[in-house]
């Protein structure tokens, strides 16, 4: 899915090998002053959730529905329909049952149709909005141990 049309051309991208260390292999581009190549942007569409507590949520309330919350999560995490959650520490409107979750939906109905299962929305403890959010850039590292059956998230 193609993001831009530019009349820009860009120049090929070179990696080389950088600085080998104990743990991981890292690549560095050669010319980090080159305009993007937006042709080489993921561009996966997913949806963002975004959750606010509702008046008069305490932590208590949320504790009493966290076992049912985070098994409803690892449910759709079996389903291949979670990507990514967890709670929101701090800003504006930030407090108990604060929380963004991004999922795999075809469209906006059925992801709202997927948030408004969330046992903490049931219970009347927080509300949600839903949006369409793209993932462009970013990089996840993860190192696991077959030998120790344990994983570093980096």
């Amino acid at each position: 899915m193609a993001c831009c049309n530019s009349a820009y051309s860009f120049p090929e991208r070179v990696l080389e090998p950088a600085v080998k260390s104990a743990y991981s292999y890292s690549v560095s581009g050669k010319d980090l002053a080159a305009p993007a190549e937006f042709s080489r942007l993921l561009g996966r569409d997913y949806w963002l959730i975004l959750s606010t507590p509702a008046a008069g949520t305490d932590q208590a309330a949320i504790d009493a529905h966290a076992g049912e919350h985070i098994r409803w999560l690892l449910g759709l995490e079996r389903e291949e329909v979670l990507f990514l959650s967890g709670p929101l520490l701090s800003g504006p409107g930030t407090g108990p049952g604060s929380g963004a979750t991004i999922i795999r939906a075809d469209d906006q109905d059925t992801a709202q149709a997927i948030a408004a299962r969330d046992p903490f929305v049931l219970a009347g403890l927080r509300t949600f909005t839903v949006h369409r959010w793209r993932l462009n850039e970013g990089s996840i590292g993860v190192r696991l141990s077959l030998g120790t059956a344990t994983y570093d998230w980096r």
